[in-house]
């Protein structure tokens, strides 16, 4: 079963390919490259143990990103391959809601233990937690770019939504 689903536009691709990942319930992520008449499978992993919770793709569209119910974050190539680039184990289970910032230099989680937490897309190390809310996290995105700031937005289970102004 799908749990996880993202999108995007090949840019400057006349043929109008897009490129789309899931994230599975088995713990199976997939990339695929889609035009009006045919799908191509291009990447196949099983990288967690649990559920895929998010699947985010880099602005670069060289690689994408998923999160689980176990503790890995890991960043997989938009490309044939067979291998993921990196694994982390985070030490921190039920991480949702992967997003990467417009810029591609960070990615934002949702914690099943209330704590948002910012990675470096290019280590994957924690570079920030971002602790407030009172229950478990849900969702969490990136702004456009206002007034030359960049902000990140939390939502969780105790019905509050949290901005935060960091790394701009």
């Amino acid at each position: 079963m799908a749990m996880s689903l993202n999108l995007r536009r090949k840019e400057h691709d006349d043929n109008g390919q897009l490129v789309l990942v899931a994230g599975y319930e088995s713990g199976h992520t997939c990339a695929y490259t889609v035009s009006e008449s045919s799908w191509s499978l291009i990447y196949i992993n099983k990288s967690h143990s649990q559920p895929i919770l998010s699947v985010a793709i880099h602005p670069s569209l060289e690689s994408f990103f998923t999160s689980s119910a176990d503790a890995n974050i890991v960043q997989h190539p938009l490309a044939i391959a067979t291998q993921p680039i990196k694994v982390i184990n985070t030490k921190h289970a039920g991480q949702t809601s992967l997003q990467v910032r417009d810029d591609g230099r960070i990615i934002v989680s949702a914690g099943w233990d209330g704590c948002g937490r910012v990675y470096s897309s290019i280590t994957l190390k924690q570079v920030a937690v971002l602790k407030w809310h009172t229950g478990g996290l849900q969702v969490s995105a990136f702004s456009g770019e206002v007034d030359k700031k960049r902000w990140i937005v939390i939502g969780g289970k105790d019905a509050k939504i949290t901005l935060w102004d960091v790394f701009n």
